[in-house]
């Protein structure tokens, strides 16, 4: 399996060499939109919106340590990114809290969610996430299919004929959503 050299496959996907200083090689990143590329930069994102998510749903950090199997303290340093989350703990918080991954990572990746995302396409972008985990397999399934019949429209995002071309796209998806959301069909 030969696959592109080293070289083409950072070229491809605009990374640049960086040295974070948690790191003691030279790593490579993609640009964040404000110049930050350093992991204990996205490390202090994901303190933030845990702690966020956690405001969000009014658990005190005297509630939410125990769910998790430890002390007050010892969660409090989490938030403060004084100690870094392992995988299997943000996975665990996403539980506790009833969070998506993307809520509680994307704050730190906005740049993986498109060049310069807007705050606002990225809400949208979470808001969707969020309704998309409710529907079943069915109706997932259509919406699938409602978005590839969409980019084979060649709707460009930006109004114009798209959003008029994709009506009828929108109108046939209409059936399943109502059906899923309890209204009318079967």
């Amino acid at each position: 399996m030969a696959g592109p050299s080293l070289e083409q496959w950072i070229s491809d996907l605009g990374l640049q060499q960086v040295n974070d200083p948690d790191v003691d090689k030279p790593v490579y990143r993609l640009p964040a939109p404000d110049g930050r590329i350093t992991l204990s930069a996205a490390l202090e994102e994901i303190s933030a919106s845990v702690r966020e998510a956690r405001e969000r749903r009014n658990l005190s950090r005297s509630k939410l340590a125990p769910l998790l199997g430890i002390t007050e303290a010892v969660y409090a340093r989490y938030e403060a990114s004084v100690s870094r989350l392992t995988v299997g703990r943000l996975i665990h918080l996403c539980e506790v809290l009833g969070a998506s991954p993307e809520e509680l990572l994307a704050p730190a990746a906005l740049h993986l969610l498109g060049q310069k995302a807007k705050q606002s396409k990225v809400d949208l972008l979470l808001a969707c996430i969020d309704k998309l985990r409710a529907f079943d397999e069915e109706t997932l399934q259509d919406v699938f299919s409602l978005l590839k019949r969409l980019g084979k429209t060649g709707m460009s995002g930006h109004g114009g004929n798209g959003a008029a071309s994709a009506a009828p796209l929108l109108a046939r998806a209409a059936g399943p959503l109502k059906r899923m959301n309890g209204h009318g069909g079967t």
